[in-house]
C-alpha cells in the first residue's frame, strides 16, 4: 500500500511544476494502487483517503488543462465507485461513515469545482457533441 503514497508524492512535484499530464499520470497510478486494496486492506479508510485525494488531484490537473469533461467524468466515476462500495457495507459498521464522509468529500470538492469553472463546464458541455 505504500506505493500510492510515492505516485502522490510524485505528482504532487510533477504538480507544483505544472506538469500536468505527469502529475495525472502519478495521481492515476494511485488511484490504482487504491483500488486493488479497496475492500481487502487491513486500513480501508487508508484505502478510501488514498482513492479520493489521487482522483481529486487527478481533476485538479484535468481543470488546469481545461479538460472540463474529463474532469466532471472522473468526479461522476469516483462517487459511482464509492455509492457501490458503500452497498456492501453494512450500515452498523464503522467503515460505514468513513465511506460517507469520502462521498461528502467528492460532493464538496465537485460543488468547488463548478464554483471556480461553471462557466468553462457549460461552455465544453455545449460544444460537446453529446451536449
Amino acid at each position: 500500500m505504500e506505493s500510492w503514497k510515492q505516485y502522490i508524492v510524485a505528482g504532487d512535484q510533477a504538480f507544483q511544476h505544472c506538469e500536468n499530464r505527469a502529475a495525472i499520470h502519478c495521481y492515476k497510478q494511485a488511484s490504482a494502487c487504491a483500488r486493488q486494496h479497496l475492500g481487502c486492506w487491513y486500513d480501508t479508510q487508508a484505502v478510501l483517503s488514498a482513492l479520493v485525494s489521487s482522483d481529486l488531484k487527478v481533476v485538479e490537473a484535468q481543470c488546469r488543462l481545461e479538460c472540463f469533461e474529463e474532469a466532471v467524468e472522473t468526479y461522476s466515476s469516483l462517487s459511482l465507485e464509492l455509492r457501490k462500495f458503500q452497498c456492501h457495507v453494512e450500515p452498523s459498521n464503522p467503515i460505514a461513515v468513513v465511506v460517507t464522509q469520502a462521498i461528502n468529500r467528492v460532493k464538496e470538492e465537485f460543488i468547488n469545482l463548478t464554483k471556480v469553472y461553471a462557466y468553462e463546464i457549460l461552455y465544453s458541455a455545449k460544444r460537446s457533441p453529446m451536449g
